[in-house]
């Protein structure tokens, strides 16, 4: 899962003619940064270590190419601090990936990552994963006591048939009938993005469209995602107003490292889609914050649970 807009590569926002309305390229790079090497590398605990791009920043005057702006040639591996390192061979122009199958990220593990270009320059970056990420009950609750009349399945309950998750009654969600809520044991958490994911392309609209300008409507996107969230609550719960479709639906909230909330928070960009979750957690950095030694982007990790229901339409 590219679970977020997070993961959207970075070097295709610092090259585009106009990466935002509110800030251009130029306000996020120096001229004498043109040909930083871009890392875009993120860790999933419990899934396997994944691969690595590696690009150079290119002029904002010129159209973005991926071929032009792959670092190819480069000497990359991934290290499990205290333990074996892995080497990543290039699958493809400027991605790198493990040429055997690789190890499954650890918990409350630091991994570092080394980088040799072919012009001999040196980018690292460090991340120490988070614990595993538990939800102890998924549950919908009563609008207006909030007193819980359900709780919802996950696809750990079908070990055989896991899609199973779509259909079974309980995972039947009437939109706007109710609020669906996360509830976990807060740990050492930093903070979380919540990602929401249409699964059926062309499903109905599950809102009520006639209000909106075609304009509006094509905007809406099947794949959303929050700000970073900081709230030391034991729960999260999902906005309606996130919302715009019938039929399939997964959730996943991913407890964030250091690295990823920091980009995520002084990157608006890479903040999320913020479609109805609400604000962002901080504001007004002049730069991104990189935690990349050499060059910029992010190497991060996360640890991840979902769940999925189906979204039936209101009354």
């Amino acid at each position: 899962m590219r679970p977020f807009a997070l993961f959207i590569l970075l070097v295709a926002l610092l090259a585009s003619a106009g990466c935002s309305t509110e800030r251009k390229p130029g306000d996020l790079l120096a001229p004498g940064e043109l040909g930083e090497i871009v890392v875009d590398g993120t860790l999933i605990v419990g899934q396997p270590v994944s691969r690595v791009l590696l690009r150079k920043t290119l002029s904002p005057a010129d159209p973005y190419d991926p071929a032009a702006a792959a670092v190819s040639g480069a000497v990359v591996r991934i290290v499990e601090v205290g333990g074996a390192g892995i080497p990543l061979a290039e699958t493809s122009a400027g991605r790198y990936e493990s040429p055997s199958p690789p190890p499954l990220v650890k918990p409350r593990t630091e991994y570092r990552l080394e980088v040799q270009t072919a012009d001999g320059r040196t980018v690292t970056a460090s991340t120490v994963t988070p614990d595993t990420f538990h939800v102890d009950d998924w549950v919908l609750l009563d609008q207006a006591s909030l007193a819980i009349r359900r709780s919802l399945a996950v696809a750990s309950d079908f070990p055989v048939d896991p899609d199973s998750v779509y259909v079974v009654d309980s995972n039947q969600l009437v939109y706007q009938d109710g609020l669906l809520e996360a509830r976990f044991a807060r740990g050492g958490e930093i903070a979380f993005q919540v990602g929401l994911h249409s699964l059926d392309p062309g499903s109905p609209y599950v809102i009520d469209a006639d209000f909106l300008s075609e304009e509006d409507l094509a905007s809406l996107k099947r794949d959303s995602s929050s700000p970073p969230l900081v709230s030391e609550q034991n729960a999260i719960r999902l906005p309606w107003f996130a919302i715009f479709f019938e039929g399939r639906y997964r959730i996943q909230i991913i407890s964030i490292d250091r690295n990823w909330f920091d980009l995520s928070r002084s990157l608006p960009e890479f903040g999320g889609s913020n479609g109805g979750f609400g604000g962002n957690a901080g504001d007004n950095f002049e730069r991104p914050i990189f935690h990349v030694q050499g060059g910029i982007g992010l190497f991060a990790s996360g640890s991840k649970a979902e769940i999925g229901f189906n979204i039936l339409p209101g009354p």
